[in-house]
């Protein structure tokens, strides 16, 4: 009789030591569920013109170093695919999406079990986008459309994009806008209204005033990028080109750098070394609810109906 009960107390037991299957978090800290995190690596790279094959093989050898150091999503700058430029010859190298580049970009995602998120010049029939896509282990995910293309980018021929999509990235909401689009107060209003957690936001600069290399061009960025971050709460991660690239008409010169924003507005990780060569940085995101004191939680809750749905109370 005693064994018998000593068998069904250890059949107990070990059924409350099994991790729960549906709906409950099996990785523990301390009794407590693991925060979620992501790993992500910011890529300044050099680019060759109008070399889409070039610069793809290029990036693959770059994702395979950024998988290696464990990241998870690889960031590469504004139109990485064919080199920032607003010489009309650019349109040349311009794909329709999904396309060509698109299938060869989601074969390396594929590869190196990560997320890419790198920007090409996108042909619509008779239209040219500045896009940025997105694509993971399985697939083509999506692309962004730059709303406020400048004034060279525009005679150049690209239009404007009018849609905002998000994406879900290991439990992260993602989202992207595009260099001139952090000067224009709708686009973070649009991030803040998707609640996203995450913001790609590349660059093509070259140098100039916004920064003459990286360590200036970087800190130049934290001026108006870390408002925007507290704003949306939500981390922004900001990259450029490197080195030169030459071009028809002309050589173009990119200031490099890239710098993570957290939702708190402070840098988590920036290129300061004051060159122009190609650079990565690695940086660890925690979801905005785990970065958040509670008590300003509950203040943003009270204050804010986005903050409100988007920070439910636990």
């Amino acid at each position: 009789m005693i064994c018998r009960e000593r068998i069904v107390m250890c059949g107990i037991l070990l059924l409350f030591s099994m991790p729960a299957i549906a709906g409950e978090p099996v990785r523990k800290t301390n009794g407590k569920p693991a925060k979620r995190t992501l790993r992500v690596a910011v890529i300044s790279p050099r680019c060759m013109f109008g070399d889409v094959a070039a610069n793809l093989d290029h990036f693959a050898h770059l994702t395979e170093r950024a998988a290696a150091k464990g990241a998870r999503l690889v960031c590469f700058p504004e139109l990485a695919l064919v080199s920032y430029s607003t010489d009309p010859a650019v349109l040349k190298s311009a794909e329709k999406i999904p396309g060509p580049s698109t299938k060869k970009l989601e074969a390396i995602a594929r590869r190196y079990k990560v997320y890419i998120s790198v920007g090409m010049a996108e042909r619509d029939k008779d239209r040219y986008y500045i896009a940025q896509i997105l694509v993971g282990p399985n697939g083509y995910l999506g692309k962004y459309r730059k709303a406020t293309p400048t004034g060279a980018e525009r005679k150049c021929g690209f239009s404007p994009g009018k849609a905002f999509p998000t994406w879900e990235i290991d439990g992260f909401r993602f989202g992207i806008l595009i260099c001139a689009d952090g000067r224009v107060p709708s686009t973070i209003r649009a991030m803040k209204k998707a609640k996203v957690d995450v913001i790609h936001h590349p660059h093509g600069n070259l140098v100039g005033h916004l920064g003459r290399e990286a360590e200036e061009w970087t800190r130049s960025k934290t001026v108006y990028f870390v408002p925007r971050a507290v704003f949306a709460r939500a981390h922004i991660i900001i990259n450029n080109s490197a080195e030169d690239t030459k071009q028809p008409r002309k050589t173009n010169r990119y200031s490099s750098g890239a710098v993570v924003i957290d939702p708190l507005g402070q840098v988590v990780g920036r290129t300061d070394v004051a060159d122009r060569k190609e650079k990565m940085i690695l940086a660890t995101l925690r979801k905005p609810e785990d970065l958040i004191p509670p008590f300003e939680l509950q203040q943003l809750r009270r204050a804010d109906s986005v903050f409100n749905e988007r920070f439910k109370a636990k």
